[in-house]
């Protein structure tokens, strides 16, 4: 079940697409992804957006539900997380780069 990542933009859209990605790899949607963790929808929204940076708060509580590290969720570091999710988490973040790069007819070398 991999649903494609939307394009994101922002200043902090690196963050919004490893959020997007970790609610893509436990297959949940984003209302019940921010309830889980007990965050509020409109923050998980704004945070998934590019916008606005995620709050210490917010990752914590996602750490704290999900066992995403501070370090992937801030820096991207994969490295940070339990070996199937950094997996998963790969493939997931890898299809929405090269889908990316398909959409605006970027060509990808061999």
């Amino acid at each position: 079940m991999t649903k494609k990542l939307k394009n994101i933009s922002g200043p902090f859209a690196d963050i919004a697409t490893r959020l997007r990605a970790v609610e893509t790899y436990v297959g949940m949607s984003q209302k019940e992804f921010s309830e889980s963790a007990g965050v509020q929808q409109k923050s998980m929204s704004q945070w998934q957006s590019g916008d606005f940076r995620i709050s210490i708060q917010g990752a914590l509580k996602l750490r704290e539900r999900y066992g995403i590290s501070l370090d992937f969720i801030y820096c991207g570091n994969i490295d940070a997380l339990p070996t199937r999710m950094a997996n998963e988490l790969s493939s997931i973040l890898r299809d929405s780069i090269s889908s990316k790069s398909n959409d605006s007819g970027d060509l990808q070398a061999p």
